[in-house]
């Protein structure tokens, strides 16, 4: 989902002076893009959520797993035996040793047939992604109102600087006059000291203009991250354009279709409304088709078959090696019974949580 700036950033440009003041301020805020950390911060946040949106579609994907393993036994056994025709005395005893080991490797394979809660996280993900867009979207007009008022506030610091410095020149002179006028005798010095007091003033309005400038200009710098960064002025115009469409109303319902702020309220609506659909589904069985491959490798033997040395010499020969390969393949169905209400008041958790999201959606709205 695109979103487009709201037409008042357009209007902001429109009043600057031709082509070069607004390339300036766009190139004040390219570099902000690069520099505000609020705005990389959005922008990072994004880029996140896109990642987590991207795994929800593994619950509807199959999933592959293999495992190996090697293994090595050794069986010691001590025991009366009668071997063959030969009979031994009923105190003897036959030990033997029974070393065998195994290799084995499998393969499994899953695929969801019916998992509604995976469903419904996949739509989710979709939904977040939008609103990830939506977010940042937010946040470069949030930047470029930013950067606008720093932009303004440093113009509009300047001129006040100038009418103060233009005020002090006249009040200086008016100074100078009532002295000159005192020393002649035309004047008190009642009138003196008032001219005195009037150009103090001036100078402490002075100096109070250039911290204020100078503190613009800081904010100006720290937000695009340039030192000393000038705004060109702008020129004198006749009269501002009027907005179009000129009805207060078009306005209204335009930012209800287009403001980033009501459209990521809409999609959390839409994803609470998602994760409600999640809970309901922690009652509905869930269907998985199931497949495996194992293959073994017996070396020596196994436990009951092999070969063997005992004490007297007699030897016990039997397969030395052996092959297996097992393959299955199967669909498992599993239904809930009962998980100590966890699933019932997970339902009711999500239900009051899309209540919320609504109400948070007719917030924005009523704010936009």
């Amino acid at each position: 989902m695109k979103f487009r700036h709201l037409p008042v950033h357009a209007a902001v440009l429109m009043g600057l002076s031709g082509w070069a003041q607004a390339q300036s301020l766009v190139e004040l805020y390219d570099a902000a893009r690069g520099y505000d950390a609020t705005y990389q911060s959005a922008k990072a946040q994004m880029d996140a959520t896109l990642s987590k949106t991207d795994q929800a579609i593994a619950g509807i994907l199959p999933t592959v797993t293999s495992t190996a393993g090697v293994s090595r036994t050794n069986i010691t056994s001590l025991t009366d035996a009668l071997y063959g025709a030969t009979t031994f005395p009923s105190n003897t005893n036959f030990a033997y040793d029974r070393i065998f080991g195994t290799q084995n490797a499998s393969i499994t394979a899953s695929q969801a047939l019916y998992r509604p809660a995976n469903v419904a996280a996949y739509v989710q993900g979709k939904r977040q992604r939008e609103q990830a867009y939506a977010v940042l979207a937010s946040a470069e007009q949030d930047l470029m109102v930013r950067l606008s008022q720093a932009y303004f506030d440093v113009l509009a610091s300047q001129d006040s600087l100038t009418f103060v410095k233009a005020q002090k020149i006249a009040v200086n002179e008016q100074l100078a006059s009532a002295k000159r006028n005192f020393e002649v005798g035309t004047a008190t010095i009642t009138d003196t000291r008032e001219a005195q007091a009037r150009y103090d003033l001036v100078i402490a309005q002075e100096i109070a203009a250039e911290n204020d400038l100078r503190v613009k200009r800081m904010a100006l710098d720290m937000l695009v991250g340039k030192k000393d960064v000038a705004p060109k002025p702008l020129v004198t115009i006749s009269a501002l354009p009027t907005p179009s469409p000129a009805n207060v109303d078009e306005w209204v319902s335009q930012s209800e279709r287009v403001h980033p702020a009501i459209q990521k309220s809409l999609l959390d609506w839409e994803v609470a409304k998602l994760e409600v659909d999640k809970a309901k589904a922690l009652h509905k069985p869930t269907v998985d088709l199931q497949a495996s491959y194992t293959y073994s490798l017996n070396l020596d033997g196994t436990a009951t078959s092999g070969s063997g040395l005992t004490t007297t010499g007699l030897t016990y020969v039997g397969v030395q090696n052996s092959h297996v390969g097992i393959s299955t393949i199967g669909v498992l169905v599993t239904l809930p019974i009962f998980s100590g209400f966890s699933s019932d008041n997970r339902i009711k958790e999500t239900l009051k949580l899309e209540d919320k999201a609504q109400a948070d959606l007719e917030v924005a709205k009523r704010s936009v």
